[in-house]
């Protein structure tokens, strides 16, 4: 691994997260992004505390044009219901059954979010695999033993044609250069 991998969002391993001085945002556009970044930041803060600890949390956000967002676990209602009444009552009481629908949606969203993990990674070992290899290697190694006598007079034609736009190609190329500059080129192969 080189030193300067890539580890965790973007940064480097002797790369720090670089404090952000908390002050008012001036422009209007740029507070509009910055409320939608960090609220996004914050609902996912709230639920991954729910899923963590199993705690029932509300989170109510107004913003600056007086939009309300909320989010909850299990829900923002029950939570605001119980934080005012000090307690549960029988309206929000959440009955066995649906407590383990919620546990099983909470098992189920964990391991989406490990697969996703998982996705994510291979995806990457792919693309890092892609890089490495040659533009040949794609089609160039590609076992014919399974290929019908169709496929393969298909696949025959096909290397025809791309010799002759290869040759074309090079004939074009050899028109545009300086005589002085040309080698002798073999075209047969």
């Amino acid at each position: 691994m080189a030193p300067s991998s890539t580890l965790n969002n973007g940064r480097t391993s002797n790369q720090r997260k670089r404090k952000i001085e908390i002050k008012e945002v001036e422009q209007r556009n740029r507070r509009c992004v910055t409320f939608s970044k960090r609220k996004l930041g914050l609902f996912n803060k709230v639920t991954e505390l729910s899923l963590l600890c199993k705690a029932q949390t509300a989170l109510i956000i107004t913003s600056e044009n007086g939009n309300v967002y909320s989010s909850g676990y299990p829900n923002t209602e029950a939570v605001l219901y119980r934080y005012v009444s000090g307690g549960f009552s029988e309206l929000c009481r959440v009955t066995e059954d649906q407590q383990e629908y919620i546990e099983k949606q909470r098992l189920e969203y964990e391991n989406v979010h490990i697969n996703l993990k998982e996705k994510q990674k291979q995806l990457e070992e792919l693309k890092e695999a892609q890089k490495s290899r040659s533009c040949f290697d794609s089609w160039w190694n590609l076992s014919h033993q399974n290929m019908s006598l169709e496929d393969l007079e298909d696949f025959k034609t096909s290397l025809e044609t791309f010799k002759l736009n290869i040759i074309t190609l090079l004939q074009e190329k050899e028109a545009s250069f300086p005589l002085s500059m040309l080698k002798s080129v073999d075209y047969s192969f």
